[in-house]
């Protein structure tokens, strides 16, 4: 199981008129307003609001930004941080607005989608679900019917999964939407599911923002 703890700033609103020129606003996701609660530390993030509405940003050059390990883990960083005190909708790396002004623009004409999007995942996090059979042919049809059963077992419990394609060595591979209250209880489910089998070996990551799950800006 994967953890990274995350600290975001005191997260003020956006200044009005934007940020100085020639700078964007980087987004990182979006939130409910009245669930979005900053720490001290850490990235700085600025909240633009719209309605109940907020998008979690940052000042930053208005072009694509360069994909760089530490950018990547920075924006995991404060995606995860958010996650932990609300519900967000992750949005993928290298997102920049020209202003607030085109940013306020995205908000409004997707509010509907990013209303439904929240309400979905509201109280939910992502776990990731990886199958193998070590030393073993996984072209054996009985091990893809035990694959195929602890899927179908696990998304039962789960309030939606979305499956990998198969890569090599790997039986399943899938990324299950579960409940925050219960995910320790999925993860027993799984390890108790694969447990019963010699042959398989579980590997479970998370918990995660629901990456998997939303497709804006993507």
């Amino acid at each position: 199981m994967e953890r990274r703890p995350g600290y975001l700033s005191q997260g003020p609103a956006a200044p009005r008129g934007g940020a100085p020129p020639g700078t964007g606003l980087y987004l990182y996701g979006v939130v409910r307003a009245r669930g979005w609660r900053a720490r001290r530390g850490g990235e700085e993030v600025w909240r633009v609001r719209y309605r109940d509405l907020e998008a979690l940003v940052a000042p930053a050059p208005f072009e694509v930004p360069p994909l760089e390990v530490e950018r990547l883990r920075a924006h995991q960083r404060v995606v995860e941080a958010a996650m932990r005190r609300a519900t967000i909708l992750p949005v993928a790396y290298g997102v920049v607005f020209r202003s607030r002004r085109p940013l306020i623009r995205f908000l409004e004409d997707q509010y509907l989608v990013l209303d439904e999007g929240l309400a979905f995942l509201e109280g939910h996090w992502e776990l990731r679900v990886h199958l193998t059979a070590p030393g073993v042919d996984d072209s054996s049809p009985e091990l893809g019917e035990l694959a195929a059963r602890v899927y179908s077992e696990l998304r039962r419990i789960a309030r939606a999964a979305v499956p990998f394609p198969r890569e090599e060595q790997r039986l399943l591979s899938a990324a299950f939407l579960v409940e925050r209250r219960s995910w320790l209880e999925f993860m027993d489910r799984a390890e108790d599911l694969a447990g019963g089998h010699t042959a398989l070996s579980l590997d479970i990551t998370g918990p995660w923002p629901p990456y998997d799950f939303v497709r804006i800006l993507a």
